[in-house]
């Protein structure tokens, strides 16, 4: 799905790989996982996109594809590491902990590469095909492969939910980004605000949270607090509407789950962070 996939290349790990020296091998493999996105060569394939999609030149691809992949890579959360591993978040922070990596993405990079071999991974790729096979049916779960990998497209295959992505905007980065990656970032800040959504109930002519954390659906604690400030912001309106004009608010139409956010723009998700991303 990443142009990670594409370029990661097993011989460039196998030298930070292949140690039981944790400090060693993971700082090797952090190096050899950024050169290969850093020293990303052209294909066939790619001369299609420039001519297809307009890039003047291969090294604005290349640049435009490097600042994808460590913008994901920097996104990359306990959250989604925990939905490959069918863990809680905390409990994938503790596994790549002991293992002794400090970045989630890193560590599933680790586990997928196939010039690691020692005991420890084993272990740790049993248990996920174990809580894959418990959770789905052996008898039914089918993996495309006996690679690694294929292991993990099959844990997304089955595991894909509503949530299975974790989303992330950090506002102040990403307004001196390009116009594409703040595109991109208010679909995220509409994706995050709708999975809210569903997690508001009305009662007695108010909005109220059923949860209490951003990490509980897959989105950031900042985005977490816009939507709660959205909800809390329409009560006071409620409340002070309440007090003069009963009628208004017995007649009012509380949202339905139905009509879901539209951010059509980075300037309208801006504002939205500007007014209610504070708490």
């Amino acid at each position: 799905m990443k142009n990670i996939a594409y370029i990661f290349v097993s011989l460039l790990l196998a030298t930070a790989c292949n140690s039981y020296n944790h400090e060693d091998y993971i700082a090797g493999f952090k190096h050899n996982v950024d050169a290969a996105i850093e020293n990303d060569e052209i294909s066939s394939f790619d001369s299609v996109i420039i001519a297809k999609y307009g890039y003047q030149t291969y090294d604005s691809l290349r640049k435009e594809r490097i600042a994808t992949d460590r913008f994901y890579i920097d996104n990359y959360s306990w959250y989604q590491l925990g939905k490959n591993l069918i863990l809680t978040p905390c409990q994938a922070k503790h596994e790549a902990n002991k293992y002794g990596f400090k970045r989630p993405y890193y560590y599933l990079e680790f586990l997928k590469c196939d010039s690691v071999q020692n005991p420890e991974k084993k272990k740790i790729i049993e248990a996920v095909r174990q809580r894959l096979f418990e959770k789905h049916g052996s008898d039914s779960v089918v993996i495309y492969g006996s690679s690694v990998k294929q292991l993990f497209a099959a844990v997304q295959r089955y595991e894909r939910s509503k949530y299975y992505h974790f989303i992330k905007v950090d506002f102040e980065k990403v307004k001196n980004a390009s116009p594409k990656q703040q595109k991109a970032a208010a679909q995220m800040m509409q994706t995050a605000l709708n999975r809210l959504k569903e997690k508001v109930e009305v009662k007695n002519r108010r909005y109220y949270l059923t949860i209490s954390s951003g990490e509980e659906i897959g989105i950031s604690e900042s985005l977490f607090v816009i939507g709660k400030n959205i909800y809390r912001k329409m009560n006071e309106h409620l409340d002070e509407s309440q007090a003069t004009n009963t009628k208004f608010v017995k007649s009012t139409t509380l949202f339905s789950k139905e009509n879901a956010y539209k951010i059509p723009d980075w300037e309208s998700a801006w504002k939205m962070y500007e007014y209610y991303g504070k708490e």
